[in-house]
Order: structure tokens, then sequence, then C-alpha cells
């Protein structure tokens, strides 16, 4: 006979743990419907929806003589830096219910371009370049090179004033909403 006294068994982890986990989400997420910051994060996004450089007098100045193909490249960029200013910005759930209303208002007000961002590959650009050690810089040239003027100095210098023009406008919209902490 075999002595397997010395033979340990291990145990799964409990559900403990991940249950905790998912009542304090259930909780966080509770908590911001009843203060109110699930409607603001839906009505924040649902706002930036309506940005491009048509609409926006912070963007139509830089880009009023663009044609057509490269506005649109300007407008995902602006639906990018308002994604990112989103997520950093506000907490993980609500950047995440702003940026549903948003896409869900591009979808409804806008579908011919916001197809042309879920079936593109553009927005991974963007999300490889603010990885960079200079984010402003690759988030132009990105811009550059996704208008098919890689190296242009001057397209480049316009995606970055895009992105920073962006950003600042989105943490002034997220500020009027006023979210509770």
């Amino acid at each position: 006979m075999h002595d397997d006294s010395d033979i340990k068994i291990f145990k799964a982890p409990t559900a403990d743990s991940d249950t905790s986990d998912l009542f304090a989400v259930a909780e966080e997420i509770k908590r911001n419907i009843l203060n109110g910051n699930s409607a603001k994060a839906k009505a924040l996004g649902k706002e930036l929806a309506s940005l491009s450089p048509e609409s926006e007098d912070l963007i139509n100045e830089l880009t009023e003589t663009l044609d057509a193909e490269i506005k649109n490249q300007c407008r995902l960029l602006m639906v990018f830096s308002a994604e990112y200013t989103l997520l950093s910005e506000l907490k993980p759930i609500l950047a995440t219910a702003a940026n549903e209303s948003l896409y869900n208002g591009l979808k409804k007000d806008a579908p011919e371009f916001y197809d042309s961002i879920s079936n593109g590959a553009a927005m991974s650009f963007y999300y490889l370049a603010v990885k960079q050690r200079d984010v402003i810089k690759a988030v132009g040239e990105n811009f550059a090179m996704l208008c098919n003027a890689k190296g242009n100095e001057a397209v480049s210098e316009l995606g970055s004033k895009i992105f920073l023009t962006t950003c600042k406008h989105v943490v002034g919209v997220v500020e009027k909403y006023a979210f509770e902490k």
C-alpha cells in the first residue's frame, strides 16, 4: 500500500473574492445611478457625439480649407481625443457609460462615419501613439499617416493641435457636468 499522507491537495480559490469584487462593482453602479452620475455620463457622451470639424469653433478654423477625407480624419481624431480624455477624467464606470453614449449617438446621427470608425484601424494607431513618450507628437504623426501625408510636418502639426484642442475642450465639458465624487 502507498502512503499518500504527504500529498497536499490544493483547492481552487473560493468564490468569495470574486463575489466581493462583483458586489463592489454593483455598489459603485448603484451609487452612480442614485447620485445622478450615470445620467450625467450618458448626457455627456451624447453631447460629445456632435464633435466634428464643422460644428466646433475650436477646430473649424484649423480645418476649413481641407478636403472631405481629411475632415473625416479630423473628426475621427476628435472622437478619439474625446474617448481618451473621458478615460483619463472620469472613473472607469462613468467613462464607459459616456463612451457608450458617444458611440450610440454617432451610430444614430452619423451612421456612415460610425461605420468608418468601427471598420477601420485608425483608433488603434492613436492608442499606440498615446503609449509613446511624446504623445502629442506621436498622435500628430499618426494623423498625418492616416491622411496619407506621412512626413508632412504641417499635417502632423494639425493633428497635434486637433488632439490638444479637443482634449482641452472635453475637459471643460466634463467639468460642466459636475460629477459627484
